[in-house]
């Protein structure tokens, strides 16, 4: 339901954006035609004026008024043309630096510049008594309609640097809180483990020395010795979470080979149901004897234990088969971790190494995620799903620094 809702909400802020970047765009349009519409209006009152001087030479007060008002106010580029654009002698606004040329180059460059502010805005006609054409009015835009067609463009990046910045901002205080989450909780874990892990290593000092010794009474305290050492080195893992760990030169193989070893009596090996033992797992291990990588042993550990662990749960079928396959690459080291297990739906796979994400029953969802983190975070390696097909099975891949 979260995600679910996490999603809604980006959908709507998404749509929201959208639909004010279409208004924007579409008031700016509106806008633009507004004032072309007056330029335009601008332009035939300045072509009028024209046929006014060619008709009537008294130069009234009301021409004057309009030519020395109105038309002396024009903001846009005019280019007043002869009929067959051949010269152009009054031009007004035009920037463009016209020193050092001849009188027929200047006039070839006016002539070019108004054929270009035709094909922008059609050309009002001066004419005389409404039938000869005497010359072309040539008019271009305004810098103000300029800005403003280049103005949704700035507004959109402005807004999507806002929300870039808000986006990354948000994203990093997200993950602040979970880092102090997983930090806290960490601590507190290995906490809580100290007091019970000093109780039991007291209970095996009085297993050892009960008698009469037996080999049976021998075997069970080693194995809950090693228990005990297993739990100790987990509350040392939990107590590392949110510092810098210590890298050090470690033979991959021997320290997977001592995780499988760990596991060979406490994987489920054999599971009964109804009297008839129904799964049978086998745990391989692929690898060069000398395969060296810097790690924190306690940390990369946790990761074997937790991909394992997951390989284990996935397996569905009456024999189980998982294997670690360590490849020495150059500058790195690999390890593919492969089961056949019931595999991952792809609609699955991008949130597998999200926190909470669990398809059991059972379980908090944060091994993955743990894994992850670990590796990515604190060994600058990276662990990803490498391939994973239902009912095949999945492959998981470590890429770790030598």
């Amino acid at each position: 339901m979260k995600k679910f809702g996490s999603l809604n909400i980006k959908i709507a802020i998404f749509l929201g954006g959208v639909v004010i970047a279409i208004s924007v765009l579409f008031y700016t349009q509106i806008m633009i035609r507004k004032i072309q519409q007056r330029e335009t209006q601008i332009a035939d009152l300045y072509a009028k004026s024209l046929q006014y001087v060619a008709t009537d030479e008294s130069m009234t007060g009301e021409y004057n008024f309009i030519f020395n008002e109105i038309i002396e106010k024009i903001d846009f580029p005019i280019i007043l043309t002869d009929k067959e654009y051949k010269t152009a002698d009054v031009f007004i606004n035009l920037d463009l630096d016209t020193s050092g040329l001849s009188y027929r180059e200047k006039n070839n460059l006016m002539v070019s510049e108004a054929k270009k502010m035709a094909g922008i805005n059609p050309p009002i006609k001066v004419t005389i008594y409404d039938t000869l054409i005497l010359r072309y009015v040539n008019y271009g835009q305004s810098s103000l309609i300029t800005q403003l067609k280049y103005f949704p463009i700035v507004e959109f990046f402005i807004g999507s640097l806002f929300v870039l910045l808000g986006y990354i901002g948000f994203s990093y205080i997200k993950k602040t809180e979970q880092s102090n989450i997983w930090v806290g909780l960490s601590r507190e874990t290995a906490h809580q483990l100290g007091t019970p892990l000093s109780s039991l290593m007291g209970w095996i000092e009085i297993l050892k020395n009960i008698e009469p010794k037996t080999e049976e009474l021998n075997e069970i305290t080693i194995d809950i010795e090693k228990d005990i050492e297993k739990l100790s080195k987990i509350a040392n893992r939990f107590s590392k979470i949110g510092s810098k760990p210590e890298l050090t030169d470690e033979n991959i193989y021997e320290l997977i080979k001592n995780v499988i070893a760990y596991y060979e009596k406490r994987i489920p090996s054999l599971i009964t149901i109804d009297g008839k033992k129904s799964k049978k797992v086998q745990v391989k291990l692929n690898s060069p004897k000398d395969v060296f990588a810097k790690i924190n042993r306690d940390l990369f550990e946790w990761v074997i234990e937790n991909l394992l662990k997951n390989a284990l749960d996935a397996i569905d079928k009456g024999t189980g088969s998982i294997e670690f396959r360590i490849t020495d690459k150059g500058k790195d080291v690999i390890v593919d971790v492969t089961d056949n297990g019931k595999g991952i739906d792809k609609k699955f796979k991008k949130d597998i190494f999200r926190p909470g994400y669990s398809t059991k029953r059972r379980g908090w969802g944060l091994g993955l995620s743990l894994a992850k983190r670990i590796v990515d975070d604190y060994h600058k390696g990276k662990l990803f799903l490498l391939d994973s097909e239902m009912d095949k099975g999945t492959t998981f891949r470590i890429k770790l620094q030598k």
